[in-house]
């Protein structure tokens, strides 16, 4: 059965001109001019995507959003908003109203055709992800953190949560729980993500399998992210302990596996939720510095309540020089076992980013690579005893 797609818009135009091209690839289409009229189709259309203008009379797409995310029984149909205001704040506000995409007007065909099959695609993953959960089943979570800032820990779980889809073909979520030091979502080129924003901004009973759903973005690798936001002002939204705590509660209930990206040292969201990780990943340096804070970072999980068996050192080397301790060295110094080593590669780091892609699809052969497939080995090999 073909898929339905709703469209409206005042201008009689464009309603026929998106209808034809959209038939044309073999959708269903029903169409309606103004917002009132739209919200009654919702109802006896039951369409798969809606595709949304924003500047109408008597009700503007943005309220048709707000009112439809506020409807239980069509909270999660998805929206692109395709109007001709094309600027930032205007593109936020469609956002904030409930819009997945926000496409602006005039648009290739072909760019519709795609976000039309993207966002489609998407929505058949997160209801695929529901089902699963409905069965009550409880995936791997893996958190990944360093005791200090700038090891690569964004880096480290982006590329690990890829990995794993790749070997796995299981449904993975990489949540980044660190807002306004969002790395992931500016590396992915998503510089304004407001998922996991509107989550914490709620209230914690709001937080539930639905609203995350509507939260995460399904990447083109297969992976679903939960972006925090890179503005520096949302770090206030650390101090979101609950809402951050029944977040990673709920994502093992959402996916086979869940890649905490951490971040640096131990405020008080990342020891509330580092009990909930089957698995944790410490970034370290070889210097001695940076080993006698992870070993006392290591003390402090096992403090909280983190199994030592569960607890993984990863060694980063991010530079060349012969002046680093060696990985022997650092294990000694550690008393733990170095799991893995992450040789240099600064080329390959500043290619990825540049192409707003993960390192290990940007060389897929390279030892980088290699390493990731290694660390993916490592933390899904042992059940969980929970």
């Amino acid at each position: 059965m073909a898929e339905k797609l709703l469209i409206v818009d005042d201008e009689a135009d464009t309603l026929k001109l998106v209808s034809m091209m959209l038939q044309r690839q073999g959708y269903a289409v029903a169409t309606a001019k103004n917002g009132i009229i739209a919200l009654e189709k919702v109802k006896t259309e039951k369409p798969d995507l809606i595709l949304l203008d924003v500047m109408m009379p008597d009700m503007d797409g943005y309220e048709v959003a707000r009112r439809l995310r506020a409807d239980p029984k069509t909270e999660r149909i998805p929206i692109i908003m395709f109007t001709a205001k094309t600027q930032v704040e205007d593109k936020i506000t469609g956002l904030d109203a409930g819009a997945d995409v926000y496409l602006t007007k005039p648009t290739q065909p072909r760019e519709l055709f795609a976000q039309v099959k993207a966002v489609l695609a998407r929505t058949k993953k997160i209801q695929a992800a529901v089902s699963t959960a409905s069965l009550g089943k409880r995936g791997v979570t893996i958190g990944i953190l360093a005791a200090k800032g700038g090891m690569g820990v964004s880096t480290i779980a982006l590329n690990l949560g890829v990995v794993l889809y790749n070997q796995t073909r299981k449904t993975v979520i990489v949540a980044e729980l660190r807002p306004g030091y969002g790395g992931i979502s500016l590396r992915l080129g998503y510089p304004d993500p407001n998922g996991m924003k509107r989550l914490l901004q709620g209230r914690p009973n709001e937080i539930n399998a639905k609203a995350i759903d509507l939260a995460m973005i399904t990447h083109k690798t297969g992976v679903q992210f939960l972006l925090a936001s890179p503005h520096p002002r949302d770090a206030v939204l650390l101090d979101k302990v609950e809402h951050i705590k029944k977040i990673v509660e709920e994502l093992p209930y959402r996916s086979r596996y869940v890649v905490l990206d951490l971040g640096a040292a131990l405020p008080a969201a990342t020891q509330a939720v580092l009990p909930l990780c089957d698995e944790t990943v410490i970034l370290v340096e070889p210097s001695p510095g940076s080993t006698h804070q992870s070993r006392d970072l290591a003390k402090d999980l096992v403090d909280l309540g983190v199994h030592k068996s569960h607890i993984h050192m990863v060694l980063v080397n991010r530079v060349r020089s012969s002046v680093q301790l060696n990985w022997a060295q650092v294990q000694k110094d550690l008393g733990y076992k170095i799991s893995t080593v992450f040789t240099p590669a600064p080329e390959l780091a500043y290619q990825a980013a540049a192409a707003h892609q993960p390192m290990v699809l940007h060389q897929p052969g390279s030892i980088t690579t290699q390493q990731f497939e290694k660390l993916a080995a490592l933390v899904t090999q042992r059940p969980k005893n929970r």
